[in-house]
């Protein structure tokens, strides 16, 4: 009885869903500036979740999760509940077309060469919306092509945490999860072929 309970569970959905939901809470210990897990996971999930739906809800809902416990627990000085900061569109925007950049890899190869355009597509991805965000949005810079520009420059430091964060975390949470799911048959993803 209890077998075939277990086979109308989709547990490789389970286990790739419980593996965003505690990486994600990974970004609220220190860290150098962006050099976070998030872009990672969102490309992770997009790779290994078999519904499309939650490629796309697990991670946003992740993130928000996230930035709910940072705004209001280690950045908040009010006592005012902060749902969402101001301009978090951007950023959630940026996660959506990664998350759609990396659902393209669906059914392909997973190799060295894919995760790393991945990895470098995508912090460039996130650099580019969210400074352009950043940029329309403030008041810090003119706006103009020279007040873009310099946005973009004078986040540059930023960006190095970024793709630091994204090359360090991509491989290891695919390769750990390649490698545990050739130890464990019920968490292989069918829908991928690893080289």
């Amino acid at each position: 009885m209890f077998e075939k309970n277990i086979n109308k569970i989709d547990i490789q959905t389970v286990l790739v869903s419980l593996i965003v939901i505690f990486i994600t809470f990974s970004r609220v210990i220190p860290h150098i500036y962006n050099f976070t897990p998030m872009i990672a996971l969102a490309i992770f999930g997009s790779l290994h979740f078999k519904n499309r739906n939650l490629a796309y809800i697990l991670p946003i809902l992740s993130l928000w999760v996230s930035d709910f416990i940072l705004n209001n627990y280690f950045y908040n000085d009010s006592k005012e509940i902060i749902w969402f900061y101001e301009g978090y569109y951007w950023q959630y925007l940026s996660y959506v077309v990664i998350i759609l950049l990396s659902s393209n890899f669906y059914n392909t190869i997973i190799n060295f060469r894919n995760v790393l355009i991945l990895g470098v597509s995508s912090s460039f991805i996130f650099f580019i919306i969210t400074n352009f965000g950043f940029w329309l949005t403030s008041s810090l810079y003119t706006n103009d092509l020279s007040g873009l520009i310099n946005c973009y420059v004078l986040a540059i430091p930023f960006y190095k945490g970024t793709i630091m964060g994204t090359l360090f975390f991509t491989p290891l949470f695919i390769v750990s999860y390649y490698l545990l799911q050739k130890k464990i048959y019920l968490f292989k993803c069918e829908h991928l072929i690893y080289k």
